[in-house]
């Protein structure tokens, strides 16, 4: 046998092999998400604990299910934990296995993914309280309110409405910070489920469950007829238990601001004025999502036009629905900016120097360095970041762009911000699932597999709603995992994804405009 011959067998081995663990990694990343879902969804059949929430007027035969089976807090949560553990690894192992060749049905990740999502829509909501609030809003607005000046305890204080009653600590004060889109949701979900909590969160478990899906599909048409672009978007954003979990099971509506973003990208290719009134709608759902707004709008900086067509849009659908409302609405929605989110190195700095130095100076200086930090990284990655899956379908197209930028700014946010929550990583696992594979895929893994197991249980356990009592040993090990465990991981990954952008030749600052303004300062002066 010569060579050449044993050369040719010795690399169609190594293929066959890599091809095999490629199968077999997508095998188990399939059993992990299926055990993930089937996890939390047992949790969520266990019925009212120190994770599952109390929902009031039950109706037996309708969404949700639940058994009031008292399950100890500990089990319940170990449950939780390990569901996530497995969910994320199962993430890793699909996004390895798809890169080194496994190829499943597309059909089948898809139902794969509505099977899921349908599966956790029909258990009551987990571990955060937010959809209680959002329920209590849609409540106040069908009952004549305004949820952007009267907070709960307000209504409360004037005669007892089942609804409103249900919502948990410390968000009784509060009056809403969602835009009007997501209000006029609360009260359509109000609307039909009338006195009953449960009813009233299915409706909105079920707008975000649906949200999910056709964002996923509305991708799946972005990427094209490519399999190997559609297999990762299935896995990704339609199937991801990450996502199922940070988003589904606590029915929190970033998911109803993504699905009208990725309709922006949708219409961007041909109709940027629409385009840019899609994205003023996701804007008015939640102000965050603004940030693919930023994207799409840095992807037509060479066409000012169009530019200028695009912000049009997004200001008169950002005018006229916030002028329904009325001016307190936008305002109330500006008033988490300045606000640090236990998790983040953000709180641990603040901790320390709020000892010494007055509370809201040291507040503004993170603020400003936080900014200061995502530019920086944002450059950074847009030096090394992978390419789009998204097809460029003429010379002008500036899809692929968008969301390749939308990536790009969503991780440099997530890992820079103050105030981030496990449930704001749907922005950037819907933009990282249109962009080619690369090493931001498992640190971001980390960041939402940690970050989400910190906010379990993720209630207040002196809530008298929360149907058994939060151990004190549960107690300390959740609040540790919370302000000491996971601000270390999430530096550490802040650290590694540098770390990787420099190995890759990126740099600080890789524009000429300051010395070239600087070179052209003394010829003019010398011309004059």
């Amino acid at each position: 046998m010569s060579a050449e011959e044993t050369n040719a067998g010795e690399v169609a081995s190594s293929t066959d092999q890599q091809t095999a663990r490629a199968n077999r990694d997508g095998r188990r990343a399939v059993g992990l998400y299926l055990t993930s879902t089937a996890l939390i969804v047992a949790a969520g059949l266990l019925g009212p604990s120190v994770v599952v929430l109390t929902l009031t007027n039950r109706h037996a035969w309708l969404p949700s299910y639940w058994f009031d089976s008292k399950p100890n807090d500990w089990l319940v949560t170990v449950m939780i934990y390990v569901a996530i553990l497995l969910g994320g690894y199962g993430v890793y192992l699909a996004t390895r296995a798809l890169k080194h060749g496994w190829a499943p049905r597309v059909q089948r990740l898809v139902a794969l993914g509505i099977g899921t999502t349908a599966a956790i829509t029909l258990v009551p909501p987990m571990a955060s309280g937010d959809v209680l609030i959002y329920a209590a809003y849609g409540r106040i607005m069908s009952l004549g309110g305004n949820p952007y000046t009267t907070a709960p305890a307000d209504t409360i204080r004037l005669g007892y409405d089942p609804v409103i009653a249900a919502t948990e600590r410390p968000w009784q004060g509060a009056r809403s910070v969602y835009g009007p889109i997501a209000t006029w949701i609360q009260w359509f979900s109000s609307w039909v489920g009338g006195d009953s909590m449960q009813l009233t969160v299915w409706m909105l478990q079920l707008t975000v469950a649906v949200s999910l899906v056709v964002s996923g599909l509305l991708l799946l048409k972005l990427v094209g007829p490519d399999l190997v672009n559609r297999r990762r978007v299935a896995m990704l954003a339609l199937a991801n238990p990450l996502l199922l979990w940070t988003v589904l099971a606590g029915a929190h509506n970033d998911a109803i601001a993504v699905m009208f973003a990725v309709l922006a990208l949708v219409l961007f290719r041909r109709h940027v004025f629409a385009a840019g009134l899609m994205l003023g709608v996701a804007g008015c759902t939640k102000l965050s999502i603004g940030l693919v707004g930023v994207a799409m709008l840095w992807a037509l900086r060479a066409d000012r036009r169009r530019a200028l067509m695009f912000c049009l849009g997004g200001g008169v659908a950002m005018a006229g629905l916030y002028a329904v409302v009325g001016l307190q609405a936008f305002q109330q929605a500006r008033s988490q900016t300045s606000f640090i989110s236990t998790g983040t190195p953000h709180k641990v700095i603040f901790s320390l120097f709020d000892l010494f130095l007055p509370g809201a100076l040291v507040r503004t200086v993170i603020g400003i360095v936080a900014w200061v930090g995502l530019i920086f990284v944002a450059i950074l990655l847009s030096q090394v970041f992978p390419k789009s899956l998204i097809p460029q379908t003429h010379p002008d197209d500036p899809t692929p762009a968008a969301i390749r930028y939308t990536a790009i700014y969503a991780v440099a946010w997530l890992l820079t911000a103050m105030y981030t929550l496990p449930w704001y990583d749907v922005i950037a696992w819907t933009a990282l699932a249109a962009v080619a594979a690369s090493k931001v895929d498992k640190l971001m893994v980390i960041r939402t597999t940690m970050l989400a197991i910190a906010y379990v249980p993720g209630r207040d356990p002196n809530a008298r709603q929360v149907a058994a009592s939060l151990s004190e040993s549960l107690e300390w090990f959740s609040a540790r995992l919370r302000d000491t465990i996971t601000p270390a991981v999430e530096l550490a990954v802040l650290v590694m994804l540098i770390l990787w952008a420099r190995r890759g030749g990126a740099q600080w600052w890789p524009y000429d405009w300051p010395k070239r303004k600087a070179k052209t300062a003394p010829e003019k002066a010398a011309s004059q």
